[in-house]
């Protein structure tokens, strides 16, 4: 008989012959009416502000697939574990999941999942998440939508943006604890300096900020460019200590800035902030979005407002993982959820994603697509910086 493989409206739904569930299926975490994974994000330590919302998002898209049946006809729940920003707490995490409660793959959002990468590849286990250390680019049992860091060049996609606004001089603020914010410092300064962008130099923006201090320092560096590679509370009160000190600023750019919440928090402050997205933001209102927000209604009432990066970033996350599960077959295995959901291609998240991925040429790549967008004249909002997306190339290409 055919049936369908209820991941609702979204992703995919694709029919299939057999049974709904084999009790015959070997691979851990998988029960005849349920597969078992692990989720594992930063709930507590320094990066715990970026991630807060991502479970809610994975909670969301879950709700959505279970109510339309599961996946071959099983529910899939997870395990979470904290592992509070450092490296070590996400292997011993990792390791929790796997050899404790027996997970089939894990679901990751953090800054540190290299602490547990190699762990997590040695042992085959599927993971599928956002990738922001270069681990995600070396591993192949790890799959992400868009790398933004990797362990070759930059992209010039950044600093053709800042030139194009009459940046010349740039400071960069980053955390010297986090290893992720270093190293998107260094490519945020290596496409800068590839589009003509001078860096002057660094500052550190790990808590408590002197906020007053900061801005001295970004003011009589001299430079009219100001790039956050910070959570964007910090990088909120780098630029207040900014404009308190008078910098003369014609370009301000975050990676972390497009969160309506820190406009709330910082209001008119952030009036004219620039920041990017790897994903099609909300402000294009299309049906996915919709179905998105819907579901987080529904699924995830607690979070306001649910349109957060970071639980859009759960429920691609998710997304991606049942369609791992389809690809594996209603018998899974770790080795063929990782070879089928490899071998996708034309992935776009139902739409979430501006330029759609080929998993098996697009491991090891770094994104070149970004959209731009900035806070308005009244810091109520974002609007879209033309064109969507923004694509540039890998410097030495």
């Amino acid at each position: 008989m055919s049936l369908l493989i209820g991941l609702g409206a979204v992703g995919c739904r694709v029919s299939t012959d057999g049974p709904t569930a084999s009790p015959a299926c070997a691979a851990p975490g998988v029960a005849p009416d349920a597969i078992r994974f692990g989720l594992l994000y930063p709930d507590t330590g320094n990066a715990a502000s970026l991630f807060r919302s991502f479970r809610a998002g994975v909670d969301a898209r879950l709700g959505v697939a279970d109510k339309a049946g599961g996946v071959y006809g099983r529910k899939v729940v997870y395990v979470w574990r904290d592992d509070a920003s450092n490296p070590a707490g996400n292997q011993a995490a990792a390791r929790g999941l796997v050899e404790n409660d027996q997970v089939f793959g894990i679901i990751e959002s953090t800054s540190v999942a290299s602490g547990s990468a190699g762990y997590l590849n040695s042992r085959r286990i599927p993971v599928t998440g956002t990738s922001l250390e270069a681990a995600w680019t070396h591993n192949d049992n790890m799959f992400s939508y868009s790398n933004m860091i990797f362990d070759g060049p930059s992209v010039t996609t950044w600093g053709e943006f800042v030139a194009e606004r009459g940046g010349h001089r740039a400071i960069i603020a980053q955390s010297g604890f986090s290893a992720t914010s270093v190293t998107l410092a260094d490519k945020m300064a290596l496409s800068l300096a590839a589009a003509g962008v001078r860096v002057l130099g660094r500052i550190d923006a790990t808590g408590p900020i002197d906020i007053p201090g900061i801005g001295r320092k970004v003011r009589d560096s001299g430079a009219d460019v100001l790039v956050g590679a910070v959570t964007g509370a910090a990088f909120g009160q780098v630029v207040l200590g900014a404009r308190a000190a008078r910098a003369d600023l014609r370009v301000i750019l975050s990676p972390t800035g497009y969160d309506q919440r820190l406009l709330q928090l910082f209001g008119g402050v952030l009036a004219g902030v620039y920041s990017f997205v790897d994903y099609l933001p909300f402000e294009q209102e299309t049906p996915a979005h919709q179905r998105f927000l819907q579901a987080m209604l529904e699924y995830a009432p607690q979070v306001s407002p649910p349109a957060q990066q970071a639980a859009l970033s759960g429920w691609i996350s998710a997304d991606m993982f049942l369609r791992g599960l389809v690809a594996a077959g209603p018998c899974p295995s770790r080795e063929t959820f990782i070879r089928g959901l490899r071998a996708v291609r034309g992935y776009d998240a139902d739409g979430l994603l501006p330029v759609p991925v080929n998993f098996a040429t697009h491991f090891g790549q770094i994104n070149r697509c970004y959209t731009f967008l900035q806070v308005t004249a009244d810091a109520k909002r974002f609007a879209l910086v033309p064109p969507v997306p923004r694509c540039g190339t890998e410097i030495g290409r």
